[in-house]
């Protein structure tokens, strides 16, 4: 009884080690599969994690490359530009498209006066048709300008009558008190009008700068119409004002009897630039035409034998008797034979002559109008017979001698 209870308890004892060992080798397998599991853990957290980091990074810098590519390729709206405005214009006022000009009107011309006889032109056109006028207009460039304001055409201009005079006054004495007498003129402003004439291709045709091409024909029309009426008018002949040449109370300097421009010396401009006051002298221009200063280049000092005409030297403009001249083709030139004719002046316009003017220039289209021509040939132009068309331009301007005494004047002798 005794062996076989040993033996059992011997067994006993196996049988616990034995599930001691089973326990313990599970207990291993579990926690090497812990272990394994939460190294495959933390490995696929830092594998996660380096993939984040990645296409975090990736999507940043795809950020960065996409903002830096839209900024580099952005499109900013795109600006009309002034060629485009005026063709727009153009074609408005040629087609008569009230719809067009208002549109117009209302995006580049702040206000406009269509179907009222005449529309307002864009501000680029006008500023081209500006520079022209200035570039070929002796009397707008060198007259002093004064524009119009308020209502009306007419205008008084204060223009200085006296100069103002100068006392030596000793310590303690008295100061005589002194004035400037001044005197009003009056200045009225008149229309000047000119018309282009043009086919109807002309706005079709994109290759031709609309701006350049009207500026340039309208300013040259303005400017040589200004200057011919302005300096070399005769209301006598139908011209709204008398011009600088012809004005009342300039000083005349007459040649001898039935002298022409051909018998011109050096002392009749000698005698020109003296007639005027020291003001004027001192700052004057001789202002001629070009046939004869082609007379003045072949004359010579009585005292030196030199030229009386300087040429340009660098930056110095050519001069008679030290003082510039201007060549202007609208005075009379040296063929005048009439007896008592003027024929070129010298003076300082900025100091002799207002210029002004009101308002913009207004265009209308003509389409039935019969075109006078300037010259003999070719013959008029009937604008409905001829397939064409024609734009008048116009505009209030004027012009005034404020100090006629300050204008010497040459004319031929009797």
């Amino acid at each position: 009884m005794q062996k076989e209870e040993v033996k059992k308890t011997k067994e006993e004892e196996e049988e616990k080690d034995k599930e001691k060992k089973e326990d313990k080798k599970e207990m291993d397998v579990e926690g090497l599969k812990s272990y394994i599991q939460a190294e495959a853990l933390d490995a696929l957290d830092k594998s996660l994690e380096k993939k984040s980091d990645e296409l975090v990074k990736k999507f940043l810098n795809g950020v960065a490359e996409q903002r830096k590519k839209a900024i580099e390729t952005k499109q900013t709206p795109k600006k009309t530009s002034d060629e485009e405005i005026v063709r727009k214009w153009f074609k408005a006022l040629l087609y008569r498209d009230s719809q067009a000009m208002a549109e117009v009107q209302k995006d580049y011309l702040q206000g406009g006066e269509a179907g009222q006889g005449g529309d307002l032109i864009p501000p680029q056109l006008l500023a081209e048709v500006n520079k022209f006028t200035e570039e070929y207009g002796v009397a707008r460039r060198d007259m002093r300008y004064l524009p119009f304001s308020g209502a009306g055409n007419s205008r008084n201009i204060p223009a200085l009558a006296s100069s103002v005079s100068v006392f030596w006054v000793g310590e303690g004495g008295a100061k005589p008190s002194t004035k400037p007498t001044f005197k009003l003129v009056p200045q009225t402003l008149e229309k000047i009008v000119a018309i282009v004439p043009f086919t109807e291709e002309i706005v079709e045709d994109s290759a031709i700068n609309l701006i350049s091409l009207l500026g340039e024909l309208f300013g040259e029309a303005v400017a040589a119409e200004e200057d011919r009426v302005f300096l070399n008018g005769d209301t006598g002949n139908g011209d709204p004002y008398m011009g600088v040449i012809r004005a009342t109370g300039v000083v005349n300097t007459d040649m001898a009897n039935n002298e022409t421009p051909a018998n011109i010396t050096a002392d009749h401009l000698n005698d020109l630039i003296y007639s005027v006051p020291t003001q004027v002298r001192n700052t004057g221009k001789f202002y001629l035409h070009s046939t004869v200063f082609q007379l003045l280049q072949q004359l010579r000092d009585a005292v030196n034998g030199g030229y009386i005409v300087q040429s340009p030297v660098g930056d110095r403009p050519g001069a008679i008797w030290n003082r510039p001249y201007e060549l202007v083709d609208v005075l009379p030139d040296a063929d005048t034979t009439d007896g008592t004719l003027p024929f070129m002046f010298f003076t300082n316009l900025a100091k002799t002559c207002v210029y002004g003017d009101k308002g913009d220039i207004k265009v209308k289209i003509l389409e039935e109008a019969t075109v006078q021509s300037a010259e003999e040939s070719p013959a008029d132009l009937n604008l409905a017979t001829q397939d064409m068309m024609a734009m008048r331009i116009k505009k209030r301007v004027g012009y005034v001698p404020v100090l006629p005494a300050g204008i010497g004047v040459l004319r031929t002798g009797t």
